[in-house]
């Protein structure tokens, strides 16, 4: 108790032996002037300020690093990225190869063709059970939202979008509409032309030559598409403040809080990453097995075309006679070369043979004159045979004469056909060797 009490007097004690020190201090801080406590104040309030701003500065820079981080996300998967910069060599070949490559470049065209062809089914397929922002209902507009873009476009505030914008979207379609116009059209070219190709046995010299120039001018607009995707690149490029082609290669796009007030698709970006882009393995079991159905549709669908022999072709053995008895001066010059009133008017005239007499039996001048009226133009429907089968009016047994063969060889120096030179003997070729 003692103790106790001894304490709280000890305590009453200090508590007033402090009382005038307190009382002193007091007096000292009212004695100060206004100006003085105010600029004591300001000092206080600016180093609050100061800290607080510190504290935003680290604050946003962190959300800043974070955001740098996690704003871009992977929206193009891998098999579409191969397919955009795949199909973008091809019709590189496939132009080159046509429009200033010379004739005998056809192969490499028609290859070309093939892959693009090859390249768009695969496309189309992808866009129906690819990844989310490659399939096609992702990117499916409006008629309202998409001028709404092109106005936005025009004023230079388009929105943001995660995957293909309308502008974006519309020349998707257009291009794969036209690749897929230009396959088609290049296959029944080759087909009725050229009687090559899975379409040779189904379509006539008239349509294939009909479809050329349909074919050059979609390839024409091709070109123009082109350019216009890349103007349209460049443009949403530098208003978006993002690289589109770089976004094309290792297939992400922002999606930072620069884009976020105008971004268009799902809010939560998290959940789209693991709703819309499977695991990679998933992916490209996905795009492996896509690819062996257009290669097994197609082989077979290439095969079951094929089984037709090419059309307007003639099954024309080869006869002895002709090889012999024509062969052993020049060429023997396949049938189909001159109408069959060609052949009967130089055949009733074998005794001046070009200044020499190239008489024949009675025998042998009937098989041969038979053999070449049954096989003459007039009965194929071959590139050859359509071409050749107009004759020049004053000399219509020569095949170099026709309007065809002088309009094809214009180019070429009348020495180069003077200059004296052997030409190898030859027999006539079977039907499926003749274009």
């Amino acid at each position: 108790m003692h103790t106790t009490m001894g304490s709280k007097d000890n305590g009453t004690l200090r508590s007033d032996a402090e009382a005038p020190t307190r009382r002193a201090n007091m007096q000292t801080k009212l004695s100060h002037s206004p100006e003085q406590q105010t600029g004591q104040a300001a000092g206080t309030t600016a180093f609050v300020v100061s800290a607080y701003a510190n504290a935003n500065a680290n604050t946003s820079l962190e959300k800043s690093k974070s955001a740098s981080t996690a704003g871009a996300m992977l929206i193009w998967d891998l098999p579409l990225r191969l397919f955009h910069w795949l199909l973008v060599g091809a019709v590189t070949v496939a132009a080159i190869t046509g429009f200033l490559a010379p004739e005998w470049w056809l192969d490499v065209h028609s290859w070309a063709g093939y892959t693009i062809g090859f390249l768009v089914i695969f496309r189309v397929l992808w866009g129906l059970w690819g990844t989310f922002y490659a399939r096609f209902r992702s990117f499916i507009f409006p008629v309202d939202e998409t001028l709404a873009h092109l106005r936005a476009l025009a004023q230079k505030k388009p929105g943001h979008y995660k995957g293909h914008n309308p502008a974006g979207a519309l020349m998707v379609f257009t291009l794969l509409g036209t690749l897929i116009a230009l396959t088609v059209s290049g296959l029944i070219i080759l087909g009725g032309q050229e009687n090559i190709g899975v379409l040779a046995g189904y379509v006539s010299f008239a349509t294939g030559s009909g479809a050329v120039e349909f074919h050059e001018i979609l390839a024409f607009g091709l070109l123009g598409l082109i350019g216009a995707h890349l103007v349209g690149v460049l443009i949403e490029s530098l208003l978006s403040r993002e690289n589109l082609v770089r976004a094309m290669i290792d297939g992400r796009k922002s999606v930072s809080p620069v884009h976020a007030q105008s971004c268009v698709g799902h809010a939560d970006t998290s959940a789209v990453n693991q709703r819309e882009l499977p695991p990679a393995k998933r992916v490209w079991a996905r795009a492996i097995s896509t690819v062996l159905m257009v290669l097994l549709a197609g082989s077979g669908a290439a095969w079951a075309l094929l089984k037709t022999p090419p059309n307007g072709y003639v099954a024309m053995p080869a006869n002895k006679t002709y090889a012999s008895e024509c062969g052993d001066c020049h060429q023997a010059y396949h049938p189909s070369l001159l109408p069959g009133s060609s052949w009967k008017k130089l055949m009733a005239g074998l005794e001046d043979h070009f200044g020499e007499d190239a008489s024949l039996d009675d025998e042998s001048a009937k098989e041969v004159y038979a053999f070449l009226r049954r096989y003459a133009s007039d009965k194929w429907d071959s590139e050859a045979a359509n071409n050749l089968r107009q004759v020049a009016t004053k000399n219509p047994i020569t095949i170099t004469a026709t309007p065809y063969w002088q309009r094809r060889h214009k180019d070429i120096g009348k020495s180069v056909f003077a200059q004296k030179r052997s030409a190898p003997k030859a027999i006539v070729l079977p039907a499926t060797k003749m274009r």
